[in-house]
């Protein structure tokens, strides 16, 4: 890809001073105008003072701009496009599935910024960084560290004072849905989803549970893990998987998953304690696992409070 890459830039790229050559894969074209510095974790890129051609190549990119007011001219996609985002993202070019982002179609979009984080994507840094300045976070936000990489991405954006008002108006929504909780740390959960018949139990250092340790929530003890986002379980070890609340997370996309219906009549879950007592609510993977930024993290806060009202 990448020498298809260089026989072709001179063709696909029209800007005013072309690459000197592809086999300088560190030089990066001029960006029009003034810009700023900013440091990420594969070093200093300049940036435009506010740029107007933004490409996100990860989902958690694509919530944080989208939060900040910026709508990105390109975006990769899982499947499609995440529901909760709205119909804001109908019209977003789609430059690539998954961690295949196509340079091709980048290119011609002109961008003058391009987000993403280092997991699935350092290894097309350079390709990339020819294209548009690119900023890339350290890792994609699954592990609950999402505050960090959306400060980042606001900070690319010429957003940061937006960004912190958008973080203390997440904090005033956990405050008022843990009034409404009442205790939340007398009520344990379990976090849960399916695939191919495996049973993944996403621990307190995940994404979602970043969110629901700002919740004061108790987790299931096996799932009390800061170190690793997920755990892979065996129906047999049904105990680790019972809680007062057990959030099931549930995508139609998801190959092998397992619905709140045929979870509850499942002879061996139908046996878990928050199963007899009605306490299992189904809620969106794109959300709980994939969104990784602030929107997707108000959106858990909503589900929250709507399973344990």
């Amino acid at each position: 890809m990448f020498k298809l890459f260089c026989r072709n830039i001179a063709s696909w790229l029209a800007v005013g001073t072309l690459l000197a050559s592809c086999r300088s894969v560190s030089t990066i074209p001029p960006v029009a105008g003034p810009t700023r510095t900013v440091a990420h974790v594969k070093g200093k890129s300049q940036v435009p003072i506010s740029p107007q051609r933004v490409v996100v190549l990860d989902t958690a990119p694509l919530d944080a701009t989208l939060a900040l007011g910026i709508k990105p001219v390109g975006t990769i996609v899982y499947s499609q496009p995440p529901e909760y985002l709205g119909d804001e993202v109908t019209d977003i070019e789609t430059v690539g599935e998954g961690n295949q982002p196509n340079l091709e179609t980048i290119l011609k979009l002109k961008p003058d910024l391009i987000l993403s984080s280092k997991v699935g994507t350092e290894q097309l840094y350079r390709q990339l960084s020819q294209i548009a300045p690119t900023v890339l976070a350290e890792d994609s936000g699954r592990t609950g560290d999402w505050p960090k990489h959306f400060r980042l991405y606001a900070e690319a954006l010429g957003k940061s004072g937006q960004a912190e008002q958008l973080l203390q108006n997440y904090q005033a929504q956990v405050e008022q849905v843990k009034r409404q909780i009442n205790q939340p740390e007398n009520t344990e959960v379990s976090v849960l989803t399916f695939y191919e018949e495996k049973i993944g139990a996403y621990t307190v250092g995940s994404f979602s549970g970043s969110v629901l340790q700002d919740l004061d929530l108790t987790r299931n003890p096996s799932q009390s893990a800061t170190w690793q986002y997920a755990l892979q379980l065996s129906r047999e070890a049904v105990t680790k998987l019972d809680g007062d609340f057990i959030f099931l997370i549930y995508s139609a996309n998801f190959p092998g998953g397992m619905k709140k219906a045929d979870f509850v009549s499942d002879p061996v879950f139908s046996q878990l304690n928050a199963v007899k007592q009605n306490q299992v609510c189904e809620v969106a993977n794109e959300v709980w696992i994939a969104g990784r930024s602030i929107l997707a993290a108000r959106q858990i806060l909503s589900d929250v409070k709507r399973c344990l009202k």
